[in-house]
């Protein structure tokens, strides 16, 4: 539909933005530290903390497996994803602003930074560093994919899948290398307006294109195809009593809290406490907002074009302008189609590259400076993470070569080997008996459940990394009863929280 050229000039154009982006922002920040280049040092304002956040959260699934996913589920599968949104203002508040006082006075770089000044384990730190890894590397090979594929579907084949995914990788990872933190925050900002509003631009061109600007002829016709859509446990039968919890209740955790960009950006990267709250009540805000919009381009989808394969709804969005809007308004069909490829890039690279950056800090920070011990000057240190974004993007590069048949499955299991860590955060903040043998078993026992849910049990799809959360919650507490450590490990991690907390209040 679109031809190779238009696409080489849309790529030209947007990757030459990013790069301008973070030379321009090298230059301003002139960044000599790790930490200012992986945190931004806590400086954040909140318009762009909260951009930065909700792209970083989106990913892929905003223009792929998102649709297909609301395609396959039904509204049940809508139901669900909104039922989370509302328990993200009380785990920021209770646990992740928590989380920001500290940071606040202990400037932490690493998601497990944070972890290891409280329990004072070097080895809790390496096995944190190994699980935000196994976390990272599939979220960035999933926008690989989805980025190359659709390349290849807007041109009808005629582009090559192997080059796009070696081209935006190689200046994906530049980008990241060159402008750290603060150029990505900037650029997902741009990003981030740009995706919403090409997502919810589809969407009402499909709704009038097709149905005449009705919605209810839309739903009117899925009844008479499939009523299920509209109950659980859906069309396909896998929004159970099982997902109907495990689902939200590991999105809720796992992938707004959990995964280390996003735990960086909330726990870390905010300039204050204002900024924190407008974070904890903006951004559920505008999550079901986009949520919304994928949603109905699975209704229309399903309405349209009944029957397809769970592969080929991952790329419903260039199927339905393919197939519908191309035969009235082809026109239109090619303006939606660059529009549907420019906000893939949008979505997918402002997750990518927040992937990118948290993995290149944990390898040169948790697993080189403190597990192997390699001391660098802070120059050495900032070259070491450089280094380590390239060798992860290079990594998932080739790893999207030959990629799965879903990136659905990539996501969710992302977010699930995170959960278990959980209850360790929480319980490390409020729980001063918590002991470093507890956090240790936890995550242990956490992870196992995890690997057993999906390659075992072949329950991953339903519950997802619930069954680790709690194995990680009661296994860390029944540990921590029979162990003590001495509680000048903590004190200084304590200190901090409480001296922030008498600021905090006192200004209230």
């Amino acid at each position: 539909m679109i031809s190779q050229r238009t696409i080489w000039i849309a790529f030209a154009v947007y990757l030459f933005f990013l790069l301008a982006v973070a030379f321009y922002e090298n230059i301003k920040s002139k960044q000599t530290s790790a930490r200012g280049f992986a945190t931004a040092g806590g400086s954040i304002s909140w318009p762009i903390l909260v951009m930065t956040y909700l792209a970083s959260l989106m990913s892929t699934w905003v223009f792929f497996a998102g649709p297909g996913a609301y395609y396959r589920g039904g509204i049940g599968y809508w139901a669900s994803e909104l039922s989370y949104i509302c328990l993200f203002p009380i785990m920021v508040h209770f646990v992740m602003n928590k989380v920001w006082m500290i940071n606040s006075k202990r400037h932490y770089t690493t998601p497990a930074d944070f972890f290891y000044d409280r329990f004072k384990s070097p080895l809790l730190r390496a096995l944190l560093a190994l699980i935000f890894l196994s976390a990272s590397f599939p979220y960035v090979t999933s926008v690989l994919i989805a980025i190359s594929k659709g390349a290849e579907i807007a041109t009808n084949n005629e582009i090559s899948y192997e080059k796009i995914v070696i081209i935006v990788g190689i200046v994906l990872v530049a980008y990241v290398m060159i402008g750290g933190l603060k150029s990505i925050a900037l650029t997902d900002t741009i990003q981030g307006i740009a995706y919403i509003s090409i997502l919810w631009i589809i969407v009402i061109a499909c709704i009038v294109v097709a149905f005449g600007g009705s919605l209810g002829q839309a739903i009117g016709k899925i009844q008479e195809q499939t009523s299920s859509w509209f109950s659980y446990p859906g069309p396909e039968g896998w929004v159970t009593y099982g997902s109907r919890f495990g689902y939200p209740f590991s999105c809720a955790i796992g992938w707004t809290v959990m995964l280390p960009h996003v735990f960086i950006r909330s726990g870390y990267s905010g300039k204050d406490l204002g900024t924190q709250r407008r974070l904890m009540f903006l951004t559920p805000v505008l999550q079901a907002f986009v949520w919304t919009g994928t949603m109905l381009i699975g209704l229309v989808s399903i309405a349209l074009l009944p029957g397809l394969s769970s592969s080929e709804t991952e790329y419903i969005i260039p199927y339905l302008i393919q197939n519908v809007i191309n035969k009235s308004h082809p026109t239109l069909a090619v303006i939606l189609m660059l529009g549907f490829f420019v906000g893939a890039l949008a979505v997918g690279i402002s997750t990518a590259d927040s992937f990118l950056l948290v993995a290149g800090s944990i390898i040169s920070e948790d697993i080189v400076r403190h597990t192997l011990h390699l001391k660098f000057s802070e120059k050495g240190r900032l070259i070491c993470v450089r280094s380590v974004v390239a060798f992860v993007g290079i990594s998932s590069i080739f790893f999207a070569i030959r990629p799965p048949q879903l990136i659905f499955t990539l996501i969710m299991f992302a977010i699930a080997i995170v959960m278990p860590l959980f209850p360790i955060l929480v319980l490390g903040i409020y729980w001063k008996k918590a002991t470093k043998e507890g956090a240790i078993v936890g995550t242990i026992v956490g992870t196992v459940l995890v690997l057993l849910t999906y390659f075992v049990w072949n329950m991953g799809d339903t519950w997802y990394g619930a069954f680790g959360l709690f194995g990680a919650t009661i296994s860390m507490i029944l540990v921590s009863l029979v162990t003590e450590n001495d509680p000048e490990d903590s004190k200084k991690f304590y200190e901090a929280l409480e001296e922030t907390e008498d600021i905090y209040f006192e200004n209230e």
